[in-house]
């Protein structure tokens, strides 16, 4: 007979709020949008006039590359029209907001369509709505902190087995009503301000009998609705456990509202994500495909690199 268990109201309040603390629940990242007054060809050189929009995303590496994974309406919302710059949205190189140049960011490179790849029969959930966005690399000195890193070997997502009614399972992203912009009583020499929170939510999962799969908030205090959780969309769900180090994704955030959540659990996403070359992708910067030069790369972090060492001007 198996050994049973049971965890006090007070020990499980606490298991959740260290969950937030974890790496997968830092690896949700905030996208912040850009807007151009002007064209870059027009005022001859790149100037980002407003920061707009809401969304969030799992910053993962796989073969040594990172990649956003996201729900494909967030990126659908927010970049209506055709792109006016070569970087329409960046992503925090950290989890904590830590901004002192352009080399705290991650830029998109291209999007990968892995929905073409996923076999979902979920109901309730958009199978189509969920993408893969390669970004390009980081500088050498500024590596992310916080990030899901998948291979072949490792179980770094949970399985269908071990996904059951009744589940404690928190949601990390960044709700626009916490996270908005701000274009008054701004200090001299700025135009609009923004907060970075992110913020959990827990909640019960719900596996109903025709199989559907969705989280309930009913047995939280708050007031759940589909205005609370706007902008965490594409944050990673994941479980509670004790130990900060056993928690593993989920899935990902696509809707919610009227105290439900539903999400794209992250047993359909692994093999797509191992196999993204194989689905149909397109270009978000146009050099996406053009490996930067040995001149270039000196030019943008030569500084760094001679610093620490790792090359010589002489």
């Amino acid at each position: 007979m198996a050994d049973s268990f049971s965890v006090s109201n007070e020990d499980m309040s606490r298991f959740i709020e260290a969950s937030a603390t974890s790496n997968v629940a830092q690896s949700t990242r905030r996208l912040f949008f850009n807007h151009l007054f002007e064209s870059t060809a027009d005022r001859g050189h790149f100037h980002v006039d407003q920061m707009y929009g809401s969304g969030s995303g799992v910053l993962i590496r796989f073969q040594g590359i990172f990649f956003l994974l996201t729900a494909k309406h967030v990126l659908v919302n927010n970049m209506r029209g055709d792109l006016q710059n070569e970087s329409p949205f960046w992503v925090s190189v950290h989890a904590r907001a830590r901004w002192e140049s352009l080399l705290d960011f991650l830029f998109p490179k291209k999007v990968w369509d892995i929905a073409e790849l996923i076999e979902c029969d979920t109901p309730s959930i958009d199978s189509n709505d969920i993408c893969l966005v390669e970004m390009f690399s980081p500088s050498p000195t500024n590596y992310p902190d916080a990030f899901i890193d998948i291979s072949r070997n490792e179980s770094i997502v949970l399985n269908r087995t071990e996904l059951f009614h009744g589940q404690f399972l928190v949601t990390s992203g960044f709700p626009f009503h916490l996270n908005y912009f701000n274009f008054e009583n701004i200090a001299e020499g700025f135009t609009h301000s923004t907060n970075v929170q992110r913020h959990s939510v827990p909640g019960v999962l719900v596996l109903g009998l025709a199989g559907e799969m969705f989280l309930s908030y009913e047995i939280t205090d708050a007031d759940i609705t589909s205005e609370y959780l706007t902008g965490m969309s594409g944050g990673a769900i994941y479980n509670v456990q004790p130990d900060i180090n056993d928690i593993r994704l989920a899935g990902i955030a696509l809707s919610g509202g009227s105290e439900v959540l539903r999400f794209y659990p992250a047993y359909h996403l692994l093999d797509a994500i191992l196999s993204y070359r194989s689905c149909s992708c397109e270009n978000i910067d146009p050099s996406a495909d053009v490996p930067l030069s040995e001149e270039t790369m000196l030019e943008l972090f030569g500084e760094q690199l001679e610093r620490l060492g790792l090359i010589n001007s002489n």
